[in-house]
């Protein structure tokens, strides 16, 4: 394996653009000496990491914090994607992200986010690179903040992104209908049928009503719910049956992440880690894999920070279905009743999908309790409280719709009547999961 210490920032270079020039998979030596070069940023990330963790925890006790260095099928696309750029070619070594950091925030309040930041730019100097995605968001809808900062040691370059849960949600959306429908939204933007959707959905809660309707419409033609729901459903039951199973090693996981199913793996050391990430990136470049760190990780935190890659459960059925019933109820105030009656029976339809993945996760959980001897039985506790704090949570939001449904019908028996006689359909469903 070649060693990057006694290696200058010119062949560093020299490394990217016979990459970037290439065609079909990277092998032999440029290959090991991509890969040995990734693991050259192991101590700065560390250390860069070690210092977000603390200073985030006293801003947000329930922030998120990982680092993953980027992955080698990702830098090999990036070179390529940069070769023919109007302002030239990309230097390897002057890629700034392939060490990165993240720190998700649980408020949704953007002045704790540029908190961080500010603590971030008195440690590393007021020098460093920043790219605010949150007041001027890209055209595709994305929004973050990016820090480049300087390792004081080695001086390498470590990104730092820092984004509330919000716009990690619709961040990682993203990824995911990429991998859905096979496409490459993330590079491209808003392209497409599904761009747009993506785009109007990053604002939802800021849409004109025409926007909303054109949202949903889009959302209908493509099953994009559906779809979503059958295959992480698939995948979370997959994920977490390999959870409960194995007792955590440590704070580095291997994740795998394709359409056929995914895989989690964790590992007490960053060279374990790095040795199975090779691999499993040499025997099977069609997945996504990422190496990430993440400490005292619960199962809850680790799907949440990389849903992407855990293609598990995602906060956007929960998010998508509240704006719905939102607009829903406004519909009839505004006795909108071709629109009320189009979104409540899609509405449905969703929700009728996801009770019916909400049983296969019942029957899983029962198969579990049902095995106690060669599961954790911490794990599979933890798995049921989450279960039924999600069967409460949804209960407890359905009959709050039900409610305000009810309450924008005062004064008109028709109203009432209109509404009660889809309701009930509502009300059966919820019944039908509840007692399961």
């Amino acid at each position: 394996m070649i060693n990057f210490r006694n290696m200058s920032l010119t062949e560093i270079n020299k490394l990217g653009d016979r990459i970037a020039a290439s065609k079909g998979p990277v092998a032999g030596e440029e290959l090991e000496a991509l890969q040995a070069y990734r693991q050259s940023f192991k101590e700065p990330i560390s250390r860069v990491f070690n210092f977000v963790l603390t200073a985030a925890r006293k801003i947000d006790r329930q922030s998120i914090v990982t680092y993953r260095i980027k992955r080698i099928d990702t830098i090999v696309e990036k070179l390529r994607r940069f070769r023919n750029n109007e302002h030239g070619g990309m230097n390897l070594s002057r890629m700034g992200d392939i060490a990165g950091c993240r720190c998700i925030m649980s408020t949704p309040d953007e002045k704790k986010l540029y908190q961080l930041r500010d603590v971030v730019l008195a440690e590393y100097g007021a020098n460093c690179r920043i790219n605010d995605y949150l007041e001027t968001p890209r055209s595709s809808g994305y929004k973050s903040l990016h820090i480049y900062v300087k390792d004081p040691l080695t001086q390498k370059t470590v990104e730092i992104q820092i984004r509330n849960r919000h716009h990690h949600n619709w961040a990682t959306l993203v990824e995911i209908v990429d991998i859905l429908y096979g496409t490459k939204q993330k590079e491209q933007g808003a392209a497409g049928k599904l761009g747009r959707f993506l785009l109007l959905y990053s604002n939802v809660k800021n849409l004109s009503k025409e926007e909303f309707s054109e949202m949903m419409d889009l959302e209908r033609k493509m099953r994009v719910f559906k779809k979503m729901s059958d295959l992480l459903t698939k995948n979370y039951l997959n994920i977490r049956r390999q959870w409960v199973e194995q007792n955590n090693k440590g704070h580095y996981f291997v994740i795998t992440a394709n359409k056929s199913g995914s895989e989690i793996l964790s590992f007490p050391s960053f060279k374990e880690a790095e040795v199975v990430y090779y691999e499993k990136y040499c025997a099977n470049r069609d997945s996504n894999i990422v190496l990430t760190c993440l400490k005292n990780a619960e199962f809850e935190q680790i799907t949440m920070a990389y849903s992407n890659y855990i293609l598990a459960m995602h906060e956007f059925f929960n998010d998508y279905r509240e704006v719905v019933s939102n607009r829903i109820v406004e519909c009839v105030n505004e006795n909108d009743f071709f629109d009320f009656f189009t979104d409540f029976n899609h509405y449905c339809f969703n929700l009728s999908i996801y009770i019916k993945n909400l049983k296969m996760e019942i029957d899983s959980l029962r198969d579990c309790v049902g095995h106690m001897d060669s599961v954790s039985i911490t794990h599979t506790r933890k798995w049921l409280n989450d279960m039924m704090h999600r069967l409460k949570r949804w209960g407890m939001n359905t009959e709050s719709f039900i409610k305000r449904l009810n309450a924008s019908c005062e004064g008109s028996s028709m109203k009432t009547l209109l509404v009660q006689m889809q309701t009930h359909r509502l009300q059966k469903l919820t019944s039908e999961i509840l007692q399961y």
